[in-house]
Order: structure tokens, then C-alpha cells, then sequence
């Protein structure tokens, strides 16, 4: 899988059996207004405009855009925004808003985390690959402690990867992340986000250094 560009690790369901089934496990519904993540080709952007009442469509390929364009001409209710993602300024105010996307496996991390500490979505719907979603809901690890403070994480479904063009070489799940009262004080935010950034390769290499010091 491409480790570098975003656009050349998606993978995409084209069902609309498939795509119903997803959907049906979210909570989204003709109030919403959504925020969508990779648009691809538009086959979820098309069954959502259908169920809630506004969605905003970001993708970072601008041949995706055109094609997602072109797939819900006649709809009203819906805007695409070609802009990348980890770029992108989610709405401030107090306007409600939900987010799907079936995010890139190669920067999964950096948009969950974009997701939790850059957005006010009060439910987000996510399909990631299974693993990731692992790392996700294990709290014994450093990903799922860093968020678990800010929200909870449920699967909803496992998603094989026969549902997927082209078939990647893992499964994946849908997730749903729940915001909650957060758990840690507002002045110590930035403190506790610095501290999780820490890539944990360089306490790992510290740890065992100072160990063979000993």
C-alpha cells in the first residue's frame, strides 16, 4: 500500500446493497447536516444526500471531484470541496454536524486525530482497516489511551474486503467515535496532546538505552 500519497491508498465499495448496509448503521438522518471524508467516486455521497439534510463532500483528487460532481448533479443539498482533509477547517459555531468517511489506511492516525481534537462532531462514522480499529479500542495501547479521554469507540461491523474495488489485502470494520464530556481540563489540552505526540519509537529507543546504561 502507498505509504506517501493519500490518493493512490483508496479502496472503494460500489455496492449500493452494500453501501445501504453500511449506512444503516448510523444514526444519520434527514436533520443531519454531514461531513464527508474522501469523496472518491461518489457512490456513499450519492445515497447520502438521499438521507440527511446537507452534506459537504471533501476530496483531495481533483479527478474524484469532477466525477462526485457529476454523480449528484441534480441534488441540492450537497457541496464538494476539493481540499485535502488534514488541510481542512471543520465548521466552527454551534451548528451540529456528523462525519463519514472511509479514510485512507495510510494516514488513518492523523485524520483520527484531526477528527477528535480539530472537530465538534458530536458522532462520526468511519470504515477503517481492521487492525487500526484495534489499536483504536485497545487502551492499553498508546493511540486508543490518547482518545479515549475524548471519545468512545464502538465497531459497528466487520467489512470484508471482498466489498472492495480494488480488493485490498485486509479486512476492515465501521466505527462509530461518540463524543463525550472531555475528561481532561482545557488548559491542559495542548500539554496532553504534546505529550501523546511523542512518537513512540523514540521512548521505546530512549527507554532501551537507558536501560543498557544500567
Amino acid at each position: 500500500m502507498n505509504r506517501i500519497n493519500p490518493k493512490d491508498s483508496q479502496n472503494f465499495i460500489t455496492s449500493k446493497k452494500h453501501i445501504h448496509e453500511i449506512l444503516s448503521r448510523t444514526n444519520i438522518n434527514k436533520q443531519d447536516i454531514v461531513i464527508e471524508i474522501g469523496s472518491g467516486r461518489g457512490h456513499f455521497t450519492r445515497e447520502l444526500v438521499k438521507i440527511c439534510d446537507f452534506i459537504t463532500a471533501v476530496e483531495i483528487d481533483p479527478k474524484f471531484v469532477s466525477m462526485t460532481q457529476k454523480s449528484i448533479n441534480r441534488s441540492e443539498n450537497v457541496q464538494v470541496v476539493h481540499a485535502d482533509i488534514l488541510n481542512y477547517r471543520f465548521p466552527k459555531g454551534n451548528q451540529p454536524y456528523k462525519i463519514y468517511g472511509n479514510i485512507p489506511y495510510n494516514i488513518s492516525t492523523k485524520i483520527i486525530k484531526k477528527i477528535v481534537f480539530e472537530s465538534a462532531a458530536e458522532f462520526c462514522f468511519l470504515i477503517v482497516e481492521e487492525g487500526f480499529a484495534k489499536r483504536l479500542t485497545d487502551y492499553r495501547r498508546a493511540l486508543g489511551l490518547f482518545l479515549f479521554p475524548e471519545v468512545d469507540i464502538k465497531v459497528l461491523r466487520r467489512i470484508p474486503r471482498d466489498y472492495f474495488h480494488p480488493k485490498p489485502k485486509v479486512d476492515s470494520v465501521f466505527i462509530q467515535l461518540t463524543r463525550k464530556e472531555s475528561e481532561i481540563h482545557s488548559r491542559d489540552k495542548d500539554l496532553y496532546q504534546h505529550y501523546f505526540l511523542v512518537p513512540c519509537t523514540q521512548l521505546l529507543f530512549g527507554n532501551l538505552k537507558n536501560s543498557k546504561a544500567k
